[in-house]
């Protein structure tokens, strides 16, 4: 992955030869001789990696390091000097250097120095991208074992042909499209297919495309340069950087935004980008992989998908199976959700879920899937006492299976009329029990989204 560095030593020579050196290995490079050209080349270089002599001819490298660090406090610093001496080792790991070389020093042992404080700034970003998607466990849970990604119990057909699916997309490093309902599981599949892959070791990210504003979604996937954008004060690595060698889930794809679309069809095509603000093409070692809730052959077709980037995307495509397509699986998902809470909540013990409660779950549709069910369990956990999960707890929704209409022999209505207030009511409890989502709604009622919208102006719900 690129990085850039700022050399700062008064040896003109030495300089010359160290931005040889890293420029043979990819990284960019800036080199400056003093004091006052280092400080005034943070303020527009934003270099990954400072390399700094301790003695320099305007000022103590000591104080240039100190004054660096507050200034740009994320890059990696590492000492330069030709008058080594422990404690000026010790004082510059006091003042934040991550590493001290001292001169004349091999080649081998520089690019190290710089590299390890690459890969620490890189650490670094992650952690804080994991931080700020609550992805780290609790104190408590973190005493407990994580559940293993790595295997997929099932009894389901449909589910191990699915399985068996990502079992070959995990073997190759071509690009997959993961298509399902809401809450049936494709982030999980998703991880699932990086956790067998040959990029196991490497990282994995995910970004929702539906949730990040469209004036935003570029900075987040491509990463920007400093002043790129008001509020732009330093440069950020987008998530396809932070994923080199790794794999990154573009989640509810179908809501890109259209001039996202464009700049994704171009990376897919060179494997390049450049980051918002910048002018560097950077190329990037990175699995993608897509998922979406949407018919994405229906949103080519009414103009809100590419049609170029709908091909280009679909290499592989594997469909995940709703919830009461397999609900044979119920059980083994009941466990695997409890053991996941347990090392979640880092509770003391979690209740018992008996045969009356897994009778009643197993006879819900689950118009959430997996997700849904996963509130439901953990809502019950929360609520139930004496060590058993109460079954009242669950809600009335969930046996709430039955709908009903009441007609009278015609008087002076059709039965045209009639037929069309019992199809209205219809898809009144449909548009209820989907919480007001006319996507679920259809669903619902088995007809598409198409059929749906015509029948909503047919019985004068349209608006």
């Amino acid at each position: 992955m690129p990085g850039t560095v700022l050399i700062v030593d008064d040896e003109v020579q030495l300089v010359r030869h160290l931005e040889h050196l890293l420029r043979s290995e990819g990284y960019q490079t800036v080199g400056v001789h003093s004091g006052a050209e280092a400080r005034k080349a943070v303020s527009v270089f934003f270099p990954d990696v400072v390399l700094v002599d301790l003695r320099l001819p305007d000022t103590d490298g000591a104080v240039l390091l100190s004054q660096l660090r507050e200034k740009h406090p994320s890059a990696a610093y590492v000492v330069i000097t030709g008058h080594g001496s422990i404690q000026s080792a010790v004082q510059a790991t006091r003042l934040g250097a991550r590493d001290y070389l001292t001169k004349p020093f091999e080649p081998d042992e520089l690019l190290l120095a710089v590299r390890n404080g690459l890969n620490d700034r890189l650490k670094e970003e992650e952690i804080s991208i994991l931080r700020k998607g609550g992805r780290f466990p609790s104190r408590l849970a973190a005493q407990k074992t994580a559940p293993s990604i790595e295997t997929v119990e099932t009894l389901s057909e449909t589910m191990r042909a699915t399985l068996n699916q990502a079992e070959r997309a995990a073997a190759s490093d071509g690009i997959i499209v993961l298509l399902g309902e809401s809450g049936s599981g494709k982030d999980y599949m998703a991880r699932y297919i990086h956790e067998r892959s040959r990029r196991a070791n490497g990282p994995y990210f995910a970004i929702n495309c539906a949730a990040v504003a469209p004036e935003l979604a570029e900075s987040e996937l491509f990463g920007h340069e400093p002043g790129a954008f008001t509020g732009a004060r330093g440069r950020k690595r987008g998530l396809l950087e932070l994923a080199e060698n790794g794999t990154l889930l573009l989640n509810e794809v179908g809501d890109l935004p259209a001039s996202m679309q464009a700049k994704l069809l171009t990376f897919l095509d060179t494997r390049t980008f450049t980051r918002v603000g910048g002018e560097t093409q950077i190329a990037v070692n990175a699995r993608l992989i897509a998922a979406t809730n949407k018919d994405l052959e229906l949103e080519v077709v009414e103009g809100r998908f590419r049609k170029d980037l709908y091909y280009r995307l679909s290499v592989l495509t594997i469909h995940i199976p709703p919830l009461r397509k397999r609900i044979e699986d119920l059980p083994l998902l009941i466990d695997s959700i409890v053991s996941q809470l347990d090392y979640d909540m880092g509770l003391p013990g979690m209740p018992l879920i008996g045969p009356e409660a897994l009778r009643l779950l197993s006879s819900y549709s689950w118009p959430g899937n997996v997700r849904e069910l996963r509130n439901v369990i953990e809502r019950g956990i929360m609520l139930s006492e004496s060590g058993k999960f109460n079954v009242g707890v669950l809600g009335r929704n969930l046996s709430d299976e039955t709908w009903s209409y009441t007609v009278s022999f015609p008087k002076d209505r059709s039965l045209h009329d009639i037929s069309r207030d019992m199809k209205r009511s219809l898809i009144d409890e449909a548009l209820r029990r989907a919480q007001g989502s006319k996507q679920e709604a259809a669903r619902l009622l088995g007809i598409s989204r198409h059929a749906f919208a015509h029948q909503l102006k047919a019985v004068g719900l349209a608006d």
